[in-house]
């Protein structure tokens, strides 16, 4: 979403906004970090090759939420 002008009337409580929407990303960035975490630590994923890439895929999927949801959050008030 753009916050138009920073000039404009509403513009500070649009880019605040967008910015709590960007700290928000740390949800699936944390989710991420654990799965990743669990893919390499955990016996019983280490053990089974399949359930590894699994957790891994899901992990990616996470990192990619995150990622998506900062750049919505963060650069459209800049």
């Amino acid at each position: 979403m753009f916050c138009g002008d920073p000039g404009s009337s509403g513009y500070a409580s649009c880019a605040e906004q967008e910015g709590l929407f960007a700290i928000a990303s740390l949800i699936p960035a944390m989710l991420a970090l654990v799965l990743m975490v669990a893919a390499f630590a955990t016996p019983a994923v280490r053990r089974n090759p399949s359930l590894r890439t699994q957790t891994l895929g899901y992990s990616l999927i996470a990192w990619c939420l995150a990622g998506f949801t900062i750049v919505l959050g963060a650069l459209p008030p800049l």
